[in-house]
C-alpha cells in the first residue's frame, strides 16, 4: 500500500525557513526551530558575525504564507505581522516583553531573544516568581493591551534570574481609544474583561505551581471567570475537541510531519496533548 503524502497544508510554511537572511545590514543564520503551526513558525536566529553592538539573537516568526485547500491565506500572515508589531510598539520599554527588533518582510518580523525557559519545562518556579509576573502584567495592561494567552505556561518564561517574561502577542487586544463613541465603550469592555482572564490564568498557575505562597484573596482570583471567558470557554469547547481529533488522527496516520521537524529537537508539551491521546 502507498504510503499517503504529508499534509504540510496545516503549517504556515512549505518548507524550512531561510539559512541566512539580512535584517538592518547584519547577517543572521538559522539555529533551531522553537514552532511551527498553522499560523506560524517561531525561529531562533543567530548573528554570523559578533558586534559590540545590537541585538545577538532574535526570535523570527514567520507568518502563514502557504494556501489551504487552495485558498489564499498569506493575507493572515500579513495582517499578523502588522497586529504583532502595534501590540510590540504600545508595550516598547516595559520590562518582562522582549524588545521589537524589525519586520524581515511584509509577513515577518524579529524580537529579541530572551534566554529563559518556558514555565511548563520547569518542575517549579522560584520564590516569588509569581509576584513579579503580577507587575510584567500589570504594565501591560496599563498600556490598554489585555495578553489573552495567559492559559499557556509555555508563552511564559523564566530566566537565570527567576525574572518573569511574557511572548507571542498573536492573538492579544487592545483598547482603541481613538474610535468614536460607542465603539470606543465597548473595545474598552471588551479589553478590560479580557485583562480579568489574564489575572484569573496567573493566579489559576500560582495555585497549582505555588499554592505556598497564595494569598487567600488571589486564591479567589485564581477561580473567578469572568463573563467572556466563561463564554469563550463553552463556545471554544466543541471546537477544540474536534481539532485535537483530527490532528490525532493525521498524526497516528503519518501525516502530521513539520516541514522543519529536523530542527524542532526539544520538547513541546502543548503537542502532547493530542499525540498521546488514545
Amino acid at each position: 500500500m502507498p504510503r499517503r503524502s504529508k499534509n504540510v497544508q496545516l503549517f504556515a510554511l512549505r518548507q524550512s525557513p531561510p539559512e541566512t537572511f539580512i535584517l538592518r545590514g547584519r547577517q543572521y543564520r538559522l539555529i533551531r526551530v522553537f514552532k511551527h503551526d498553522f499560523f506560524a513558525a517561531t525561529c531562533l536566529y543567530e548573528a554570523v558575525a559578533p558586534a559590540k553592538t545590537g541585538i545577538s539573537r532574535i526570535v523570527v516568526k514567520f507568518g502563514r504564507t502557504q494556501e489551504l485547500w487552495g485558498l489564499p491565506l498569506d493575507w493572515y500572515g500579513r495582517w499578523l505581522c502588522r497586529h504583532e508589531r502595534d501590540i510590540y510598539r504600545r508595550l516598547t520599554g516595559l520590562p518582562g516583553v522582549p524588545r521589537w527588533v524589525g519586520c524581515v518582510d511584509g509577513a515577518t518580523f524579529a524580537i529579541e531573544y530572551v534566554d529563559a525557559k518556558p514555565l511548563d519545562h520547569l518542575n517549579a518556579p522560584p520564590p516569588g516568581f509569581f509576584d513579579r509576573l503580577r507587575e510584567v502584567f500589570g504594565g501591560i495592561h496599563a498600556r490598554g493591551v489585555a495578553y489573552c494567552d495567559a492559559n499557556k505556561q509555555s508563552n511564559i518564561l523564566v530566566d537565570a534570574l527567576g525574572r518573569p517574561f511574557v511572548i507571542d502577542f498573536q492573538i492579544s487586544i487592545r483598547r482603541h481609544d481613538d474610535w468614536p463613541w460607542p465603539l470606543r465603550a465597548i473595545s474598552a469592555l471588551i479589553v478590560r474583561q479580557a485583562q480579568q482572564a489574564d489575572i484569573y490564568h496567573l493566579y489559576k498557575h500560582k495555585r497549582r505551581l505555588a499554592p505556598g505562597e497564595l494569598t487567600s484573596e488571589e486564591e479567589k482570583l485564581s477561580r473567578r471567570r469572568g463573563l467572556l471567558h466563561i463564554l469563550h470557554r463553552k463556545l471554544s469547547a466543541r471546537w477544540r475537541d474536534v481539532r485535537r481529533w483530527f490532528l490525532r488522527r493525521q498524526y497516528k496516520a503519518g501525516r502530521l510531519e513539520s516541514p522543519t521537524a529536523e530542527l524542532e529537537d526539544h520538547h513541546q508539551p502543548e503537542k502532547d496533548i493530542w499525540r498521546n491521546e488514545d
